[in-house]
């Protein structure tokens, strides 16, 4: 909640009468676009909102929820002034979402115009009501979904936008040192990026051990957490993980997120106590998984091994080089490349 009055102070609001006597209180999220987006997509509630898609004061919202609303025996004498507050913060109009938690609240949200919002928005979840603007001019279009692309970072310009990632979530937002961060294994790893509408959002890293992978700094930016980034990407780490073999993946996980893991079939390493590094309390867990029905595996074919990672079902340039054979080249090799020369053999080095 303080977040929230952080990001806009004026999300609270009394309910006085001309004498100054106060009757009540209620609480409003402007909503920015993502946050508009969000909310008739399930992924925000009143219970937990994220400051990052609420808009601050001056700005203009896309869509505006009830919060709270405390007027006890007054409620239906104190609509008119909450009407008069919503229309000064969008006097052109936007869509006004809320949720009715009493049969009492249900049926006034009714008798002022809210209606069920899948009535508009086909994926908003079931409790959700809102009450359109009026002028149809300004009725709500259903926010387009983002465009989420899971890639594997190959490039320096993919490495940098990872690098940022964990910059604007590590650094900024748990106060590690840059050194804890960019723990030198970097390179030696497997990286993930996660792009939304094109922008770099999210990111994971995998490194590899003899008998299992090691999945983490996984981060979203907070901006961004309101879409299924964050479980797309740790689909597709896993997913990767089984292509390659793993049967075992093992990761760190803050107290507050072992549920968000439990659900892609990781556990509390019981046998294991609570251990802490960079100020932060953590549990170990493990996943096992099935191998891939077509996991890269020895004695396959020796073009797959030489793929791009990550797309193992896709033709890779040295495969490519075979469609277009050069004359020339094979001459140059020809001339330049020296041979040991055995009894038994000759071999190219």
């Amino acid at each position: 909640r303080r977040a929230v009055l952080a990001r806009n102070p004026e999300a609270v609001q009394l309910i006085v009468d001309r004498s100054g006597g106060a009757h009540g209180m209620f609480a409003y999220l402007p909503l920015n676009r993502a946050g508009a987006a969000a909310i008739v997509a399930g992924q925000l509630t009143g219970a937990r909102p994220v400051p990052a898609l609420i808009a601050p004061p001056g700005e203009t919202p896309a869509a505006i929820y009830f919060w709270l609303t405390y007027a006890p025996g007054r409620l239906g004498r104190t609509m008119g002034a909450i009407g008069a507050c919503l229309e000064s913060l969008a006097s052109q109009g936007c869509p006004v979402f809320s949720r009715a938690v009493t049969p009492h609240a249900e049926k006034l949200n009714r008798s002022i115009g809210f209606r069920p919002a899948r009535e508009i928005y086909p994926d908003a979840p079931e409790w959700l009501l809102v009450a359109p603007p009026l002028a149809p001019a300004l009725a709500p279009e259903v926010p387009s979904r983002p465009h989420i692309e899971i890639r594997f970072a190959r490039t320096i310009e993919e490495m940098m936008q990872v690098f940022a990632v964990r910059s604007a979530t590590y650094l900024a937002e748990q106060f590690c040192l840059y050194s804890e961060e960019f723990d030198g294994n970097d390179f030696c790893a497997t990286q993930l990026l996660g792009l939304v509408d094109g922008d770099a959002a999210g990111c994971a890293r995998l490194r590899w051990f003899g008998d299992f992978a090691k999945l983490e700094r996984v981060a979203v930016r907070a901006e961004y957490r309101a879409t299924p980034l964050a479980r797309r990407l740790a689909r597709a780490a896993l997913d990767h993980c089984a292509m390659k073999g793993f049967g075992r993946v093992y990761g760190h996980s803050r107290a507050d997120l072992v549920p968000f893991w439990k659900a892609f079939g990781f556990r509390v390493v019981e046998d294991r106590p609570p251990f802490a590094f960079a100020n932060i309390a953590y549990r170990e867990m493990v996943a096992e998984l099935a191998p891939a029905a077509d996991a890269i595996r020895w004695g396959g074919d020796p073009m797959v091994a030489i793929r791009q990672e990550g797309s193992w079902n896709e033709p890779g340039p040295l495969e490519l080089s075979n469609l277009a054979p050069s004359a020339e080249r094979a001459a140059l090799i020809g001339r330049h490349t020296r041979t040991l020369r055995t009894p038994s053999s000759n071999t190219a080095i």
